[in-house]
């Protein structure tokens, strides 16, 4: 029972029903779903929390351990008026990621998630488009004065408030008469509600179609899912998202790595790489010395600045990224490490790191996998975890449900593997190395930040 629960509240994340019958209105169905999930599942979830699952499965505890950065942050900075707000909702986060790894405990089950997950987001995505192609010839023909008009009113719009621009505007030059030339950038529903969002989602539902796609088992049912495949080529075009064009690039390296190898992946990646600036326009124009490239740079810059100080270990609080930079960071590393500290953003940063580094020893030490769809599922979970890592890098995307599904998946599929071992124990174990191992990286990342903003912002 705890598992459809689970599965129904995780299809609410995608669809949500008050946005298909608006009168539902406020009806909030997932919170009341994953609510009786986890009253379904107290037992499993109680197992979760203990401290030898955590030390056999580490993610778990960097999942908690963010909530306690939160607290830490608004803490040491005195603002005990966010304290609870963040803490809450970073909480119903992570009872989320505590319900999927509780109840997802089968390799049928996990397919079945990766399913309707697939089947979700892309019926999500359909609508989106359907509605995209009609609010673009609702708005053809309008003037740059109306459009900027329809700007300045959705700003002050509350963030559940019907908008006017449904679909996010962006200027691509100039008239001879001097007017703003606009285009829309695709949207998705609820929270997905932003292009760049959407093409991260639309990465990640590309490559489960993909899986499900080449499944012998489905035998001539399978060559249904080129329509999805289809569909999210038509979807990201439209999201215009030049981040979305790196997370399908990292995934598609680490597909063939995980199958044929690092050299044949770096081939590929190379080459594609040449032909992206010709072959796809402004999704393959991808420059940091000026727009919005620069523009980012320099909010990094302005929280990077922050940690300079005795805010280096706890941060400035979480919620804050935004009242030092004036915008946040489009970069959840970045945003991250300047919230919650070196403390909270080495967890944040473990969450993804830990199975990377998990997936890379299967691969590496030729761990054997004796179950078959376990074995077939290997290089398209790699590719899922490697564009949602790399759309991070230009999305402040921290404390979100979505953030957390993906390394809840990582974490189901690695105690599969530990089950399905020669020998049943944990691929990854949580021990002074594996520690030692987390540490350096999240420094040398952190590091890696300050270098890349002192090397590329442009201050003159």
């Amino acid at each position: 029972m705890a598992y459809l629960l689970f599965l129904m509240a995780n299809a609410a994340l995608f669809v949500r029903p008050a946005e298909l019958i608006p009168s539902l209105g406020n009806l909030q169905v997932y919170l009341y779903l994953i609510l009786a999930a986890i009253v379904c599942s107290i037992r499993p979830l109680h197992n979760q929390v203990r401290l030898t699952t955590m030390i056999q499965q580490p993610i778990n505890l960097c999942v908690l351990g963010v909530i306690v950065a939160i607290a830490f942050s608004h803490v040491t900075t005195g603002n005990l008026a966010g304290l609870a707000t963040g803490v809450i909702a970073m909480t119903k986060v992570a009872l989320y990621y505590l319900v999927l790894v509780a109840t997802i405990n089968t390799p049928e089950r996990l397919r079945q998630f990766l399913l309707t997950t697939a089947l979700c987001s892309t019926a999500m995505i359909a609508l989106s488009l359907s509605d995209y192609f009609q609010f673009t010839r609702e708005w053809a023909g309008r003037t740059s004065g109306e459009v900027r008009e329809a700007i300045d009113h959705d700003r002050w719009k509350a963030g559940d408030e019907p908008r006017m621009l449904r679909h996010i505007p962006d200027r691509k030059g100039v008239t001879d008469e001097g007017e703003d030339i606009w285009f829309f950038r695709l949207c998705g529903l609820g929270i997905f509600h932003d292009p760049n969002d959407m093409s991260l989602l639309i990465a990640v539902t590309a490559i489960l179609s993909g899986y499900f796609l080449l499944d012998q088992q489905l035998g001539s049912r399978r060559w249904l899912w080129l329509g999805p495949l289809a569909l999210m080529v038509v979807a990201y075009y439209f999201t215009f998202s030049r981040g979305g064009l790196l997370a399908f690039g990292a995934a598609g390296m680490t597909w063939l790595a995980t199958l044929k190898g690092g050299r044949v992946a770096l081939a590929l990646g190379a080459l594609g790489a040449c032909a992206a600036p010709l072959a796809l326009g402004r999704h393959g124009n991808i420059e940091i010395s000026g727009g919005t490239g620069q523009q980012r740079i320099k909010a990094w810059s302005d929280g990077l600045m922050q940690l300079k100080s005795s805010r280096i270990l706890f941060g400035i609080g979480e919620g804050q990224y935004a009242e030092v930079a004036g915008l946040v960071a489009h970069n959840s590393y970045v945003h991250a490490f300047v919230e919650m500290g070196f403390f909270g953003g080495m967890l944040f940063f473990g969450c993804f790191f830990l199975p990377a580094y998990a997936i890379y020893r299967i691969k590496r030490d030729g761990i054997e996998i004796e179950h078959p769809e376990l074995r077939r599922m290997l290089p398209y979970i790699a590719a899922i975890l490697a564009a949602w890592c790399v759309g991070m890098g230009s999305l402040s995307r921290c404390y979100v449900t979505p953030t957390y599904m993906i390394c809840g998946v990582c974490a189901v599929y690695l105690n599969l593997v530990g089950y399905y071992r020669a020998r049943v124990r944990p691929v990854l174990r949580l021990n002074w190395f594996i520690s030692q191992r987390l540490f350096v990286a999240s420094a040398g990342l952190l590091v890696c930040c300050f270098l890349f903003v002192r090397i590329f912002a442009r201050w003159g």
